[in-house]
This record gives structure tokens, C-alpha cells and sequence, in this order.
């Protein structure tokens, strides 16, 4: 799996918490250039390093968050709504359209593949 293998909006939006999200995450967000996958593993490059659950693992969706600090310059919005869901958005100013989700993990790392799109698409 390469990250030439473009999503569109749609097929972000649509994308349930797993591997193949997480998947997209590390090659489109985390920097990481190729996705090894054997039976049921996922491994980073290099091959002894497994993925990373960032899409159901607060603390690995917070890499996450913090890659697209640093390196994005995307800075995120978290609002816990009183409909038991997290808003999520990244963004340079306020202007972004917002995920919302049950999940923390699952918003940020759809809001965060979002982003990376928005911003390739101006350049």
C-alpha cells in the first residue's frame, strides 16, 4: 500500500476505525512511505515496526494530532457536544469543515486525512 492511492472526501468520510484507516493515516499524515501488509499485520516501513491503532488508541491518535502541529502546521478543535460525540477539525484558521464522532481517536484521524487533502488541493 502507497500513499498514491488517492481517497476522495467521500471515502474518508465513510471510513470505519481499523487497520485500513490507520493504514492511510501513517502513509497521507505520519510521513511513513509504504504500508506492509502480511495476512493480518500491518507493518510500517521499516518491516519490524508494526502500525499503530491510531484510529481507536487515544495516545496513538495523538501523535497523530501532534504530527499535524508540527508538520502540517494544522492546528486542531476539539468540542465534546452535548450530543455525546466529538467535533473534530484542523485547520490554519477557523474556517474548516468539522468530523463528528462517538469515537476521539476515529474523529481525529478522519479530520487529520481531511486536512491533508484540503491542503494538497491548494497547492
Amino acid at each position: 500500500m502507497t500513499r498514491e492511492e488517492i481517497l476522495s472526501r467521500e471515502d474518508i468520510l465513510r471510513m470505519k476505525p481499523g487497520r485500513e484507516l490507520d493504514a492511510k493515516v501513517a502513509l497521507a499524515v505520519m510521513g511513513f512511505k509504504e504500508i506492509t501488509v502480511v495476512g493480518s499485520h500491518y507493518f510500517t516501513d521499516p518491516i519490524d515496526t508494526s502500525l499503530k491503532s491510531y484510529s481507536s488508541d487515544i495516545s496513538a491518535a495523538w501523535e497523530v494530532v501532534e504530527k499535524m502541529r508540527t508538520k502540517h502546521k494544522q492546528y486542531i478543535t476539539i468540542i465534546d457536544n452535548p450530543h455525546l460525540s466529538y467535533d473534530v477539525r484542523f485547520s490554519e484558521d477557523k474556517s474548516a469543515a468539522f468530523v463528528r464522532l462517538s469515537s476521539l481517536p476515529h474523529a481525529i484521524c478522519r479530520a487529520a486525512l481531511l486536512a491533508v487533502m484540503d491542503k494538497e488541493a491548494e497547492a
